[in-house]
């Protein structure tokens, strides 16, 4: 063989073991960057994976994507610092917003003998402004804002809601990495109420926090001047990345107090020569205490910074430590009587055919599910969402007063816009 064909054959060599070279190089240097992923070092994921990619191999396609995604998020936080970093630059700072909805809703209501169902919808104006101010690594939010509520319902209606409502509210919030508190009150003005006042407290606390997970306890609380009061108290665990699928759950132990429900009925005794006189009686007495446990789950998909689809959902068990009590009036007629004539019949008359007291301790059963999209703008946004009401009682004795409206359903659909200056 000639020098020129040992040149040839030896370059041949050489390619060969090089190329040979670049796929080891390349496989050994992908799983170091695959190993330091695992152990949460980005750096040295994404200096590890550019110095792969330099060589050619099996796995340029796939490390650039890796890549790709690694860079696009780097920037999206990069642009996260500068914006801090200017709001940091301006501890104060003002905004102002407003919320316009239209809302359809369906309700139907569900029966032994008695139903309803009907459609009526509602609009809801929220105009506000937010003042801002950080300190270091906490903030402080003072939000005042004005709502306005006109519900467009029949004259006849099973809604027990006034025609139109406007609230003034005040709301302080502070916030750090790890925790959140916000305090709020305000009044309620309404057509059938009149002005009701009422304050609200909630708190999260997180007790674990990564970058991309947190868990802690939460709790809520809320009483107004007519003694309704609502309070919760429970953990939570969440997982959202910046992009993508997320999820947050949530169990807690919830106890409602709300106004008493008691129904009356009208019967004539003969009281006197002039004639019958109309006497008022309480024939049903129920006292709306709930206690029990509430399980809230959420999750959705981040498609990027400005769309979102959300899944809410929430279910709560309720039973009341406090019976119902109301008067039946079936027939009590004693089977062992055999028509002849009783020298005590009035005195076993109301033991044989007059009411008598029963009694339940209520337990009912209720949630909802609400599915949303969101677009979200720098100044603008608009929201869609579906969802539905439900409520059911359990064990509803026979002759309850409630047995005729055991159950009702109520859907909706809501259409929203967002201003935010």
């Amino acid at each position: 063989m000639n020098k020129r064909g040992w040149f040839c054959f030896l370059g041949c060599i050489l390619l060969l073991t090089s190329g040979l070279f670049a796929h080891a190089v390349q496989d050994s240097l992908f799983e170091k960057a695959l190993d330091a992923e695992s152990a949460g070092d980005i750096v040295l994921t994404v200096a590890l994976l550019e110095e792969a990619n330099s060589y050619q191999g099996n796995y340029n396609d796939e490390i650039q994507e890796i890549l790709d995604s690694y860079y696009e998020v780097l920037r999206m936080k990069d642009a996260t610092s500068e914006v801090l970093s200017e709001v940091d630059s301006n501890e104060n700072k003002l905004n102002w917003m407003a919320r316009l909805e239209l809302v359809g809703i369906k309700y139907d209501e569900f029966g032994d003998s008695l139903s309803a169902n009907e459609y009526s919808g509602e609009a809801y104006l929220n105009v506000g402004a937010e003042y801002e101010i950080r300190q270091d690594k906490i903030s402080h939010f003072l939000l005042f804002c004005f709502a306005s509520d006109v519900f467009m319902r029949e004259d006849g209606t099973v809604f027990d809601t006034s025609r139109w409502a406007f609230t003034p509210s005040l709301e302080y919030t502070i916030q750090s990495e790890r925790f959140v508190v916000s305090l709020g009150g305000d009044v309620n003005i309404s057509e059938r109420d009149g002005a009701v006042f009422s304050g609200s407290l909630s708190a999260e606390r997180d007790f674990y926090l990564s970058e991309n997970f947190r868990a802690g306890v939460s709790g809520f609380g809320y009483l107004n001047d007519n003694l309704r009061i609502r309070a919760k108290l429970g953990g939570y665990y969440e997982y959202r990345p910046l992009y993508g699928f997320w999820t947050n759950v949530a169990v807690s132990g919830r106890f409602e107090r709300d106004t008493s429900v008691s129904a009356y009925f009208w019967r004539y005794e003969w009281m006197n020569e002039y004639g019958p006189d109309s006497v008022q009686e309480r024939y049903y007495q129920g006292h709306n205490f709930k206690i029990g446990p509430e399980l809230r789950l959420q999750l959705g998909y981040r498609f990027n910074s400005s769309f979102s689809v959300d899944f809410l959902g929430n279910l709560y068990w309720s039973y009341n430590p406090y019976e119902d009590e109301w008067m039946t009036f079936e027939d009590n007629f004693d089977e062992n009587f055999d028509g002849e004539f009783d020298e005590n019949f009035e005195e076993n008359a109301e033991r044989r055919f007059g009411p008598r007291l029963s009694t339940w301790n209520r337990q009912s059963l209720q949630g909802s599910m609400r599915l949303r999209g969101n677009w979200k703008g720098k100044h603008f946004g608009t929201y869609l969402s579906v969802g539905t009401y439900f409520r059911r009682y359990l064990g509803l004795p026979s002759g309850h007063p409630e047995i005729y409206s055991n159950a009702y359903i109520l859907g909706e659909i809501r259409l929203g816009a967002t201003f935010r200056f």
